[in-house]
């Protein structure tokens, strides 16, 4: 591949890549290029079907110009090949075709091409499709990166909504219940609507923070707020909205800070965060066992908190542990669980994790009776 000029007269987007011209004519390219220069459009070449194939691997352009009439390969098999690869499927392809090669038009087409120019080139025309071409592919890679926001964004909304929503149904049912069997205590009622009502405001602010979170992510900038939370006080909710569950396992949550840390993220990021990794060692920890949460300082990174969840679930392969963080990716069966698992919240987490320059891992516990997933954090932005 030679790349012969390269013009930045004017701005892209970072969508509307280079277009790659692809002949044998050394004269063809030279003309081409020089038609583009001007027009300030990026280009590259490639004089051969395997140079075409590699530069549209390597370089992702917006566009192909490509030669019909090539020696080794022609440039309608190079146009079969760009499209039966997932890589280059989606680069509009316009064919060069001689006068004489019109019966070839119809061939390109049917090979995936979505237009053709007739050699010898008029500058108008050529600079007219290349245009619309490169406009057409941006125009689809902003719908396809707003289709997969807004994905991102309806899949974290969904699943911010079913913790919280569960929760609440497993309060009102232990309150109902008590109330039916007249076995309540009015401390302990008092308890469970005061997690109720802790709960209910936390989903009041749900929306507008996923929204302000996916603005910032877009963005490429965390989201930090000017009042300091303190992770402490978030854990010990959580560890006791996941209680009832727990309790239905006869499983005990072990949980005594001593070192109480805040930071300047929202509180339903921490919870998000938090929460996930503490519901699900509750999902999958076998019964009558205990569930231990840590909060210490960071070890991996500088200046920064860690909160360690250790479970008693089947010990994860580290050959699948990654995987966990993706989104959709669910655990190894278990009998441990009756709960039905989407596979999206560790993915969150990691994301927004990330976000905050921080760290998510796992690793087996040291007596080897199930294992410990950690997060860290850095304290200030």
């Amino acid at each position: 591949m030679t790349d012969l000029a390269k013009a930045h007269t004017r701005p892209f987007s970072k969508h509307q890549s280079q277009v790659l011209v692809v002949d044998d004519e050394p004269k063809n390219l030279q003309l081409v290029g020089e038609i583009l220069r001007r027009d300030g459009i990026k280009f590259i070449f490639a004089t051969d079907g395997a140079e075409a194939l590699e530069a549209a691997k390597e370089q992702s352009p917006g566009l192909i110009l490509l030669d019909v009439m090539m020696p080794v390969a022609n440039g309608l098999d190079v146009c079969k090949s760009l499209k039966s690869d997932s890589e280059t499927e989606n680069i509009p392809v316009i064919f060069l075709t001689a006068a004489a090669e019109a019966n070839n038009i119809i061939s390109g087409f049917a090979a995936g091409g979505v237009d053709y120019i007739k050699k010898p080139f008029i500058q108008e025309e050529l600079l007219a499709r290349v245009r619309t071409h490169l406009s057409l592919y941006e125009t689809q890679q902003q719908l396809n990166d707003l289709y997969s926001s807004k994905s991102k964004l309806i899949t974290t909304l969904a699943h911010d909504i079913k913790n919280p929503s569960s929760a609440l149904a497993g309060i009102a049912s232990v309150i109902i219940e008590d109330i039916e069997k007249e076995k309540f205590v009015h401390s302990e009622i008092i308890s469970l609507l005061d997690l109720v009502r802790s709960s209910a405001r936390a989903m009041t602010d749900l929306v507008n923070e996923i929204l302000d979170e996916a603005n910032a992510e877009e963005n490429h900038m965390p989201l930090f707020i000017d009042t300091e939370n303190s992770v402490s006080e978030i854990i010990q909710h959580l560890v006791k909205l996941n209680e009832l569950q727990a309790k239905e396992k006869s499983i005990v949550l072990h949980y005594k800070p001593s070192y109480f840390p805040s930071v300047g993220i929202s509180r339903r990021i921490l919870t998000e965060v938090f929460d996930n990794l503490l519901s699900n060692a509750v999902k999958y920890s076998k019964p009558n066992s205990k569930i231990t949460i840590r909060l210490l300082p960071a070890i991996e990174i500088t200046d920064g908190l860690r909160v360690e969840v250790e479970d008693t679930a089947d010990l994860i392969n580290p050959s699948v542990q990654e995987t966990l963080f993706q989104n959709f990716s669910k655990g190894p069966n278990t009998h441990n669980s009756q709960q039905v698992s989407h596979g999206v919240g560790l993915a969150i987490v990691k994301r927004l994790i990330q976000l905050y320059k921080g760290m998510i891992g796992i690793k087996h516990r040291g007596d080897g009776n199930g294992n410990i997933f950690f997060v860290e954090i850095p304290l200030s932005s």
